[in-house]
């Protein structure tokens, strides 16, 4: 049995072959703070645990009650959350419980087969617990994003939840495995949008959905900024869409059914330093004009964030 056998039951969709190679390559040269790696093989033992992943911050208590701040802020800092596990929160730097209250009620996950294409810490993952998914993989190649996940895994065992240490371009290797693909944060990130979405549609199920999030420009034109060094500080931002301009990319890559879920506008309040991401992490206050709040730091448009889902059509 290899370290996939999860995926067992979709290998002739799958170039199982490659993604271990990948893996063992990613887990080798990525995972390497041994002082992390130790803290996570000798986290405390504890009996039952109480799990609540319909709750904001995925309520977890332990019995007996065992105290893993100081396990915990061994990896800051922290992007997505809020957790809290027995008297720990941690309050991370996106408040991502509004992001999943605006999307859960138009989502159904029960007994599907999903990826989350860009996990972070799998904080949507472990929300999406809530609907009894059949299994719910996450994708990212990011050290601090794996060792955050299997800290909170440790306790919430027996969950039909996977990471891998895998980024957008391993979306490849599957063919018509997903019932839905989460991409939220990521178009943005990559120089061809057009490919990803193509990837996604070649991976999703016949009549699979698709929940896409990018920032965006407001605008009616279906056009894209494409920055000339930074937009908001990041260096790797490629193309900026309108609303429209994404729907145009999703109806040219074959998905149908396209549906906006929402649109978010000054993002201060879900976006912010808190003690678990402290200051010398920039957040969203620092990507602005100091003098006007809807311009970058560059000059740029401020950001919005604009939330779809798009369908997959059926054969």
């Amino acid at each position: 049995m290899n370290d996939l056998y999860y995926l067992s039951p979709f290998k002739d969709r799958i170039d199982i072959d490659h993604l271990l190679d990948i893996k063992e390559q990613r887990t080798k040269n990525l995972l390497r703070d041994e002082e992390i790696i130790k803290m996570l093989d000798n986290l405390p033992s504890y009996e039952t645990v109480e799990f609540d992943p319909s709750m904001n911050d995925l309520n977890i208590k332990t019995n007996p009650p065992i105290n893993i701040d100081d396990n915990a802020r061994k990896l800051i800092p922290w992007k997505k959350g809020p957790f809290r596990l027995n008297d720990t929160l941690i309050d991370a730097e996106w408040k991502s419980e509004l992001k999943w209250e605006r999307l859960k009620d138009k989502i159904n996950l029960k007994n599907k087969t999903v990826l989350d294409i860009g996990c972070n810490n799998g904080y949507f993952m472990f929300r999406g617990l809530e609907q009894d998914p059949r299994l719910i993989l996450g994708i990212d190649p990011v050290a601090r994003c794996y060792y955050q996940y299997q800290f909170i895994k440790h306790f919430i065992p027996n969950k039909p939840l996977y990471f891998e240490l895998f980024g957008m371009e391993e979306v490849s290797y599957f063919r018509e495995v997903f019932d839905c693909i989460f991409h939220m944060g990521i178009i943005y990130h990559h120089r061809n949008p057009i490919q990803q979405l193509r990837q996604i549609h070649s991976a999703l199920k016949p009549n699979g959905e698709l929940i896409i999030e990018t920032i965006g420009i407001e605008g009616n034109g279906p056009v894209a900024l494409f920055p000339e060094d930074r937009y908001a500080r990041m260096r790797n931002v490629w193309f900026v869409p309108t609303l429209n301009c994404l729907k145009n990319w999703l109806q040219r890559t074959k998905f149908i059914d396209i549906e906006v879920l929402s649109t978010q506008w000054g993002l201060a309040s879900e976006q912010r330093t808190t003690q678990w991401c402290p200051s010398g992490h920039q957040s969203y206050k620092d990507f602005l004009d100091p003098n006007d709040s809807s311009k970058t730091i560059e000059g740029h448009p401020a950001p919005k964030r604009f939330c779809i889902k798009a369908r997959k059509k059926d054969r």
